[in-house]
């Protein structure tokens, strides 16, 4: 049984991801699909547009047979931790033959070659490495240095190592292949040419376009979070996308709606407190402190208080976890998921679910309500992170008035 696993976020679903979907099941002649999908907030450090059941929905619609939730401990993490997290949850299963991944370029050997040298870091990389950061370059730019210097028995040119290295899927691409190493996982890593337009570009085209080009969309043309069949980027979207989109009767949420809450825990921690935190420091804690009587939103403190080393997206994923309470700690306590959480399957997976039941590594839950007799305290602890992600989006929610989203106990697993 061939089995294909895609770590995903689907923020919103679009006509890229439905092309990868099909390309994957025709590569790798897959009998099944299974997605390892981010919960309720993303890797960028925001709320998903539309809650985690919603996009499941998506997915199942659009051809996967099984959607299990990344938890929230590493969807909202770094690029290394959000894939490792990925790669381990589809490694667990024990099913999975095949890592699906879109990648600005299909040279696979290549971006192998980049894996082992990011994953050994040989004494010429982290030579020099050391000596760009300590010169003033930013991490990228350094990084990209010391790759350049280990590769030169590779007939490469530095515009194309550039290249490679600025695509946000190739990034991630090779935090997979990091992952697959590190776990000596026999699964076969397959990537999928990303297509039509680039993963910032927020235009929406007659082609593919990027989920940040719909989001933005939707930030721009929805009244009050909410949209209506005529306002839909039907171009850039699915037909049965687009319909479950029609008919989502909860406003979308975006990190603004978080405002208040993150003006409050700024106001009320302290600088240990606030060095804590996932992806935090002592320095970034002492310059939240000296800038937070200048909040006036999420977005905007973001890019108050950004610099050349600390990005934008960094910044809104430690304020993320400043309300999540996720501490580097956690990070520690947990480095791979230690369940399989459903969100969602087609009925016609039946097989699927019984070889996942057979051949999993970690308790399959279904409900949370029954976790407590499947897992260990320690492992309860992670799940309480997802509950309490769940709960922080529904608060999302009641503050743009609706009360309307079911909790995570009351929801039941989607079946098409």
């Amino acid at each position: 049984m061939n089995v294909v696993g895609i770590i995903a976020e689907y923020n919103p679903f679009h006509r890229g991801h439905a092309y990868q979907i099909k390309r994957l099941k025709e590569i790798c002649h897959a009998d099944y699909t299974i997605i390892a999908m981010s919960g309720n907030f993303v890797q960028r450090g925001a709320p998903a547009l539309m809650d985690k059941y919603s996009r499941a929905r998506m997915a199942l619609a659009m051809g996967a047979d099984l959607v299990l939730e990344l938890p929230a401990l590493f969807a909202t993490a770094s690029a290394e931790s959000f894939a490792f997290g990925g790669v381990s949850l589809l490694n667990s299963t024990g099913i999975v033959t095949h890592l699906g991944f879109g990648a600005e370029t299909e040279n696979l050997p290549l971006l192998s070659e980049f894996a082992s040298i990011l994953s050994k870091q040989p004494e010429s990389y982290r030579k020099t490495l050391r000596r760009a950061l300590k010169d003033g370059n930013s991490f990228p730019a350094a990084r990209e240095k010391a790759l350049q210097t280990c590769c030169s028995s590779i007939n490469l040119s530095g515009n194309t190592l550039s290249s490679i290295l600025a695509g946000p899927n190739n990034i991630l691409a090779l935090e997979y292949l990091k992952a697959l190493a590190f776990l000596s996982s026999d699964i076969i890593p397959v990537p999928v040419l990303r297509q039509g337009k680039g993963y910032h570009d927020t235009s929406i085209g007659q082609d593919f376009c990027s989920a940040s080009a719909i989001r933005s969309y939707f930030r721009k043309n929805s009244p009050k979070g909410r949209t209506t069949k005529r306002m839909l980027p039907e171009k850039a979207m699915p037909a049965s996308v687009c319909s479950i989109i029609h008919d989502y009767t909860h406003p979308f949420l975006f990190e603004e709606d978080f405002s208040m809450l993150l003006h409050y825990k700024l106001l009320t921690e302290d600088k240990n407190r606030l060095a804590s935190y996932g992806g935090s420091s002592a320095f970034l804690a002492n310059r939240i402190i000296k800038a937070r009587d200048s909040f006036t939103g999420w977005n905007n403190f973001c890019q108050h208080i950004k610099t050349k080393n600390i990005t934008y997206t960094r910044l809104s994923r430690l304020f993320l976890h400043m309300l999540l309470d996720i501490t580097q700690e956690d990070y520690k306590n947990f480095p791979e998921p230690v369940y399989l959480r459903i969100l969602g399957f087609r009925s016609s997976s039946a097989p699927l679910l019984t070889a996942l039941n057979k051949h999993s590594q970690f308790p399959v839950i279904s409900n949370p309500s029954k976790a407590p007799r499947l897992l260990s305290c320690q492992a309860r602890k992670l799940l309480d992170m997802d509950l309490r992600a769940s709960d922080l989006y529904r608060l999302g929610l009641t503050s743009k008035g609706d009360e309307s989203l079911k909790n995570d106990y009351r929801q039941q697993v989607l079946r098409l």
